[in-house]
């Protein structure tokens, strides 16, 4: 997988390759391209190659006629690509490693873009004189875009005496340096700027930090690394090149005891004397943060790439209100990698934060979520920061893209009961039944006496535990095959034997129980999945069950009904990214609907008419359709929302319907939203143009709630 700068730079990448090994054929491949580039920096900034050469103590090398034609080509292919040439040359200068190597090293190169986009939020907001800090810089990239914002006039002086950058590569540096210099004509600039490139890891510098930066920093500008500290069997078998789809087993055992205990050493020299890393896995991204929450000085700006887990993981909470308390600005930019930023899965999300640190007045949190092609918003939303935690008690921040959305999140949410609230109604106990990777050992693949069918995540849908049937394959690589609604069967990849499990599986499985897919997507069709999984099978881990505080029948029905409504659906879709975990699942809001209402008891009915019908050959589509709307209107006019409102809620599914004829002249069919505007509507005492749409619809042969998957089925 390529990042989009990736795809730019192809051709310029081979006619450097082939450069450098025509000029340098002895060299390793970095090295021979660093020689090049250097030559490339020194066109666009002017200054004499055969001067920097022996400034920085290689004198012997040799500006030939060859290696400035080389130059001059390399620098035209560039200039036919929108990357502007110092941060092209940033990141043509990367060190070339394997994919392995990139991984454990959480080396995801910073988009020309991203660092355009960071240095222009961030620079104009520096007021106040000290460094400019990127304590991981790698090639300096982002050094380079902040020294972009800057006025030609005023350039030479930020590089001789505020840029500072640190890396472990003093290869990265090399390229730091000849990016940097591309930038002016000064050498003398130069010369000072390549005092202060670092070769150090910056969470064991605690002392340089302090000569360098005695104040604090006025920016401390940055991609950390992204990576957690942790040694797995699938990560160690990728370094030593063994090539397998993730989920697979393993031809041979892989021993983690050494590089274990050479990480559980780096682990607990890294994080002494850190404050708020919080709980679970040790992340370098939220050392690196702490790190840069602690250089940057009064009325500094601190301005991060990060990933999303920041503004809503259990394990940044400490951060996150540490920010809040130490910000008297704090403007936040959601992102998602749909044009690839990163070469890795477009679905994943990062935020672009800037903070101005200091005491005095907080303003307002800015928000702004990009769309689903990543484009940000003109306008951010003012989040009020006493509201968000009083809504978000874990100061988590919901991916809110509008005003309006803002106003009826935080309307809901402060009617709302937590899932997990510790005095509420619900009290949840979950479990994840079957582990599998640790218990995989006891699987097998058919069914014999005494085992019981495993249930997998695939198998789950909304009110559905037989959605999908396994056909072949193992782990990613994997086939499995839709089942239709009214003829759904069981055919299961893996059967457990029952007295291979642990004593609470077994007690839970005797039971029918409330099941859901943890793994989701925040612009799936869908992403909350719920479903009654029956006695006499167990759920693997990615399928966690639950009970409630009483065991009532009843109220499984009734989260039944709340878990898969568009309403709630579209709360959860503000807090989460690809996991349902149960930290996030205790933080969602319910409506307060009691459980001996009228209201609820008619939720009850109709969510069991709804699971029932899963493999009814005489099930009606069109009437479970209008039982599924009903509990959406249901749901929705219980948490106070009129029609206005379920529009904006409805805006957050556009894949819904994918597959069903749409009406006359229109580009998609809309029957789903229809036909709950419509049920809405009438419980409210209103007529709506919904109610005609939702005839024409069923005439012309389409059904609501039909995922595109079954829409043929």
């Amino acid at each position: 997988m390529k990042s989009y700068e990736q795809r730019l730079l192809i051709a310029t990448n081979s006619v450097l390759d082939h450069a450098a090994s025509q000029l340098y054929p002895e060299l390793d491949r970095t090295d021979a391209r660093l020689n090049l580039l250097e030559a490339v920096a020194s066109t666009v900034g002017g200054w004499s190659l055969k001067d920097f050469w022996e400034l920085f103590g290689r004198s012997r090398m040799v500006v030939s006629a060859d290696l400035i034609d080389w130059a001059t080509k390399v620098r035209t292919e560039i200039e036919s690509t929108p990357i502007p040439v110092p941060l092209a040359l940033s990141s043509l200068s990367r060190e070339v490693l394997a994919a392995s190597k990139q991984k454990r090293t959480g080396a995801y190169y910073t988009d020309w873009r991203l660092a355009q986009q960071l240095a222009r939020d961030s620079v104009p907001c520096v007021t106040r004189q000290g460094p400019w800090i990127d304590t991981a810089c790698g090639t300096g990239v982002l050094l380079v875009a902040a020294a972009m914002e800057v006025s030609r006039e005023n350039r030479d002086e930020v590089i001789a005496d505020l840029l500072v950058g640190a890396d472990l590569s003093q290869r990265a540096l090399r390229g730091a340096l000849l990016s940097v210099a591309s930038l002016t004509s000064d050498l003398k600039a130069v010369q000072k700027f390549s005092s202060r490139l670092l070769a150090q890891d910056s969470l064991r510098s605690s002392n340089v930090w302090r000569r360098i930066a005695p104040s604090g920093a006025a920016l401390v500008i940055g991609n950390p690394p992204w990576e957690k500290l942790r040694v797995t069997k699938h990560e160690l078998a990728k370094r030593d090149g063994v090539v397998r789809a993730y989920g697979t087993s393993f031809d041979e055992e892989v021993d983690l005891a050494e590089d274990r205990s050479r990480l559980l050493a780096y682990v607990e020299e890294v994080v002494s004397g850190t404050q708020l890393q919080g709980r679970g896995e040790h992340d370098l991204y939220k050392l690196f943060l702490e790190l840069g929450i602690g250089l940057t000085s009064d009325r500094g700006v601190l301005a991060l790439i990060l990933p999303a887990g920041l503004i809503r993981s259990q394990g940044t909470e400490d951060l996150r209100r540490e920010l809040n308390a130490v910000s008297r600005d704090l403007n936040v930019a959601v992102i998602e990698n749909r044009a690839s930023n990163f070469a890795i899965d477009t679905r994943f999300k990062f935020v672009n934060l800037v903070a101005t640190i200091g005491v005095g007045r907080r303003s307002p949190i800015t928000l702004k979520v990009a769309d689903r092609k990543g484009k940000l918003p003109l306008e951010p939303v003012s989040i009020d920061r006493s509201l968000l935690e009083e809504i978000r008690g874990d100061f988590s921040i919901p991916e809110i893209r509008t005003t309006d959305e803002w106003k009826l999140y935080s309307r809901l949410a402060a009617d709302a009961v937590l899932i997990g609230a510790p005095d509420g109604p619900w009290r949840p106990r979950y479990l994840r039944e079957v582990d599998m990777t640790s218990d995989r050992r006891h699987f097998l693949r058919d069914a014999v006496d005494g085992t019981v069918p495993l249930i997998e995540g695939r198998h789950v849908s909304q009110y559905r535990w037989r959605s999908k049937t396994f056909r072949s394959g193992e782990g990613r690589s994997a086939i499995w095959r839709p089942e239709p609604l009214r003829n759904a069967q069981l055919r299961t990849q893996w059967h457990m034997p029952v007295g291979a499990m642990k004593s609470e599986a077994k007690e839970r499985m005797v039971r029918s129980r409330v099941g859901f897919c943890d793994i989701t997507g925040q612009t799936n069709e869908r992403s909350l999945l719920v479903a009654r999984i029956p006695a006499g099978a167990v759920c693997g881990n990615k399928v966690p069950t639950v009970l409630f505080r009483d065991n009532s029948i009843d109220r499984e029905d009734l989260f039944l009904a709340l878990g898969n409504s568009l309403v709630v659906d579209w709360m959860l879709r503000r807090i989460v990214t690809t996991t349902v975990n149960f930290f996030l699942l205790d933080s969602l809001q319910l409506p307060p609907i009691d459980l001996g209402s009228v209201t609820a008891r008619q939720l009850v009915n109709l969510v069991r008419l709804v699971s029932s019908a899963e493999g009814d050959p005489n099930g009606d589509l069109w009437e479970i359709g209008q039982w599924r709307a009903r509990i959406d209107a249901l749901v929705a006019d219980a948490w106070g929302l009129d029609v206005d409102d379920m529009e904006i809620v409805l805006g957050d599914f556009p894949l819904l319907d994918r597959g069903q004829p749409s009406l006359g002249g229109e580009p998609k069919s809309t029957i789903t939203r229809d036909c709950v505007l419509a049920h809405l509507a009438k419980l409210q005492g209103e007529r709506h143009w919904a109610e005609e749409r939702c005839k024409n619809a069923q005439a012309a042969g389409a059904l609501p709630y039909i995922p595109a998957e079954f829409a043929r089925s």
